[in-house]
């Protein structure tokens, strides 16, 4: 089975104060984007998980948990698969790449072999806060500690393009650096009455001060007003029309015109 698994924005994003399982609460209106990750699964006698991205064979990825976490839930099902992921969403970015590659195993697995899907309580415990969001695959407003999914139909087109700095950056370490800052300044932009916003821009921006003049540099370009989605380092703009897309320097390693798509998992058996 071939499965193709998107991307995702944030187009806002807001952080409290309340954590639960030591996690932020948080409330976030999410779609899914034309990115993919191509996901090759079949049966096998024994287990294998491969990543294109060599640096990615090194560690316990998301698919990893997610097959844990249907075993623990499933404790009868006795399958083994191998596994190839072809990554083309861009990792430590704030795409939700490997989210969205679990999401699409566990979504796979639980419907064609008819298992009992975890709540997505345990998946955000055990996987990732962003696992339920492509589980459901749709645009919806996430909230809770991710468990929350609630789809929501934007009924309107929506063209960005993402620009991704070489830096990546720590989920974690973004979020600790939340935590110290003592101003949380929002800068919002209203689009289609939608609210456009991070609350994480000013921890990210202290972890690596140099997005800061990434960001302006890609905004006097464009000429457009750019924003951090997640916990980054990736940023969107929302554009009316498509131009040709102008060099960038070496400081940036994905420039893409993108659009938001309906759904973020399409399977395909030939």
């Amino acid at each position: 089975m071939k499965l193709r698994t998107s991307a995702k924005i944030n187009l806002n994003l807001e952080i409290f104060s309340e954590k639960q399982d030591s996690l932020h609460k948080l409330s976030s209106l999410m779609i899914p984007i034309d990115i993919y990750d191509d996901i090759e699964i079949e049966e096998s006698i024994s287990e294998n998980i491969k990543f294109s991205d060599e640096n990615l064979n090194t560690i316990e990825s998301t698919i990893h948990k997610a097959l844990k976490l249907i075993r623990k839930n499933n404790p009868s099902f006795d399958k083994s698969f191998d596994i190839y992921i072809d990554k083309k969403i861009p990792y430590n970015s704030g795409l939700g790449g490997g989210s969205s590659d679990a999401g699409a195993v566990i979504r796979y697995l639980c419907d064609n072999y008819e298992l009992d899907l975890p709540s997505n309580l345990e998946i955000v415990r055990e996987v990732g806060s962003d696992v339920p969001f492509f589980i459901q695959g749709v645009s919806a407003v996430i909230q809770g500690i991710g468990e929350i999914v609630e789809p929501l139909d934007l009924n309107t087109d929506l063209d960005v393009l993402i620009a991704v700095p070489k830096v990546g950056l720590s989920t974690k370490e973004v979020f600790n650096t939340f935590d110290t800052l003592k101003s949380k300044n929002r800068d919002i932009v209203t689009w289609n009455e939608i609210e456009i916003f991070n609350d994480l821009w000013p921890a990210a921006s202290e972890v690596y001060p140099e997005l800061v003049s990434l960001r302006d540099a890609l905004q006097v370009k464009y000429h457009n007003k750019f924003f951090m989605s997640g916990s980054g380092s990736s940023f969107f703009s929302i554009i009316e029309a498509r131009e040709e897309l102008k060099p960038e320097n070496v400081n940036f390693n994905f420039l893409q015109y993108c659009k938001k798509i309906d759904c973020s998992l399409y399977q395909n058996d030939d």
